[in-house]
């Protein structure tokens, strides 16, 4: 084997040997785990196994609408799939990121590393597009005494405008990249970081191996000289770098902590852990990525009173996902909350589980802290339940396209009676080299008891008189993108309706085109153009069935 290494890997091997001399020694065990040793001898190395054969290539989590790099893009995707592509094929995030991702493993030089981490996206969380739920303005509702006013929240609106000023996006595609943005940025941190340690172990020349079952390799010392070696990065201490293989030989199990600024007011810390099963070929796989991110807030919004630090509340962002490959198809389902709480000791072998309420390795949505008084904290006590922002994501699509079905729904605070959710089908059409986004919005029941079907729409969310049953009805907006285009077009758009209880207005004044102003009699005597489906005895969800729709098996 050539041990010629990347410029993020060269410093790996000088490192390597001081570093396995003064392991012969053992590791010694902790945190409840087998006692594995650094990989010293043939006893403690597996035998040969390639990266795409102990990583989850191909598996990126992001939106089917978002839009990867342009000129470099194509080039990367193509080699890494092997597939012919149109021009805009490839530009999905979808393909695009797992691509790169898979060229990191591999120690491609054409491929900055540098350019791509960045450990701050560990703490990001979605948000909401202009277009969706703003602020809206209001007079005489007749859900209330008929001349109610006042100013209803921002959130709750869904697909108001047609088109999203900022992006330049229809509404549909501008808010599911919005939302997903947190999810697919922590994802995408995790997935790289691993494949850097994975290709740390490839390109040492045969000093570093994969261990043997119930071995594991300790890459600490020379993954903290790559990661130090980037300028992204400079600051930040690498605590563990490690990659154990468990007693069967049948997952690996990577796991990356580090902190920066520990023990001060801007202190952060992350963790990285992804559990991977291989399966006959490197096209089939299954297992759980988790990455965790902990920092310190001045604000009480989603703090715990009982977790602070220096008067600052302990916050934390979990994300898992769990996912599998067959071929050319990827399924995930991601699920990301806000946590109170930090790791007791930065030294210790598992951070996440400390704040966050996890089942079969996936955070529990039921596990919830309560909602307590807008902006105030609570107290959290001994319970690891998320605080807010809770959001799941389910995906199954084609790694070669990105096409695909998916499904986002999200809960601001653990006191709201439903979620809002985007359900979402994804083509690719290889002919024309567009691909079109079919989406569907509507309010599902809350994260910890969905089973992911939308129930309908609520028009009236905040104002007075409002009615939480939803209605039959729910929001539908198709868009197209052609070939290197970077802006989707609506093709078709229902959207529009009245912030009433019957979703339409008679004497209710609200302000239509949410330009922060009320003009006389704007709103009045609006007919809803909602979506519903094609008779009463069918529900949304299986109106949303009826025209392709199917729900990501992993949501």
């Amino acid at each position: 084997m050539s041990s010629s290494l990347p410029s993020f890997a060269r410093p790996v091997l000088a490192l390597a040997f001081p570093l396995l001399l003064s392991a012969c020694g053992g590791g010694g065990s902790s945190g409840g785990e087998l006692a594995l040793a650094l990989v010293t001898s043939p006893t403690t190395a597996q035998a040969s196994v390639s990266a795409s054969e102990s990583f989850p290539t191909g598996l990126v989590v992001a939106s089917p609408a978002e839009l990867g790099s342009t000129a470099v893009a194509a080039a990367t995707t193509a080699r890494a799939l092997a597939v012919p592509l149109g021009a805009g094929a490839g530009r999905a995030e979808l393909t695009d990121m797992g691509a790169r991702i898979e060229a990191v493993l591999a120690g491609d030089t054409g491929v900055s590393l540098g350019g791509l981490l960045s450990l701050g996206d560990l703490f990001l969380h979605g948000s909401n597009a202009g277009c969706y739920g703003p602020q809206l303005l209001y007079a005489n509702h007749e859900d209330g005494s008929g001349t109610a006013s006042g100013l209803l929240p921002g959130g709750d609106l869904g697909l108001w405008l047609p088109t999203d000023t900022a992006s330049g996006q229809p509404c549909v595609v501008a808010q599911l990249n919005a939302r997903t943005a947190g999810v697919k940025h922590a994802t995408r941190q995790g997935l790289l970081l691993m494949a850097a340690m994975r290709a740390t172990i490839t390109r040492s020349g045969g000093v570093l191996a994969l261990p043997a079952a119930g071995f594991r390799t300790d890459l600490t010392t020379p993954f903290s000289t790559v990661l130090a070696a980037l300028p992204a990065l400079t600051g930040w201490t690498v605590h563990a770098a490690t990659v154990s293989l468990d007693p069967f030989g049948k997952t690996y199990t990577y796991r990356l902590a580090v902190s920066r600024d520990a023990g001060t007011s801007a202190g952060r810390s992350g963790e990285i852990v992804l559990q991977h099963r291989p399966g006959a070929t490197a096209a089939a796989y299954s297992g759980v990525l988790r990455v965790a991110g902990f920092d310190l807030a001045s604000g009480a919004t989603f703090g715990c009173s009982d977790r602070m630090t220096s008067g600052r509340y302990q916050r934390a962002r979990v994300t898992t996902v769990r996912y599998s490959r067959q071929a050319d198809q990827i399924d995930f389902g991601a699920r990301s909350g806000q946590y109170c709480g930090a790791p007791a000791d930065l030294a210790d072998t598992d951070y996440a589980s400390q704040v966050a309420s996890l089942a079969t390795n996936e955070l529990d949505p039921a596990e919830q802290l309560p909602a307590g008084a807008p902006g105030s904290a609570v107290v959290a006590g001994t319970s690891t339940g998320w605080r807010g922002n809770f959001d799941r994501f389910g995906g199954r699509y084609d790694r070669t396209t990105g096409a695909g079905q998916f499904l986002y729904a999200w809960q601001a605070g653990t006191g709201d009676r439903h979620a809002r959710a985007l359900a979402v089908s994804s083509t690719y059409d290889s002919a024309a080299d567009s691909r079109t986004v079919q989406g569907y919005f509507a309010f599902t029941d809350t994260l910890a008891t969905t089973d992911g079907s939308l129930l309908g729409m609520v028009c009236n969310w905040a104002g007075p008189g409002a009615v939480h049953t939803p209605a039959a009805r729910f929001q539908s907006q198709t868009a197209t993108l052609a070939g290197l285009a970077s802006t989707f077009v609506a093709t078709a758009s229902h959207l529009g309706y009245a912030p009433t209880n019957a979703c339409a207005s008679t004497t209710t004044v609200f302000d239509a085109n949410a330009d922060g102003t009320l003009a006389d009699g704007e709103g009045q005597g609006t007919l809803h153009t909602l979506d519903a489906p094609a008779s009463p005895a069918v529900s949304v969800q299986g109106e949303l069935v009826s025209r392709g729709y199917r729900q990501p098996g992993y949501f």
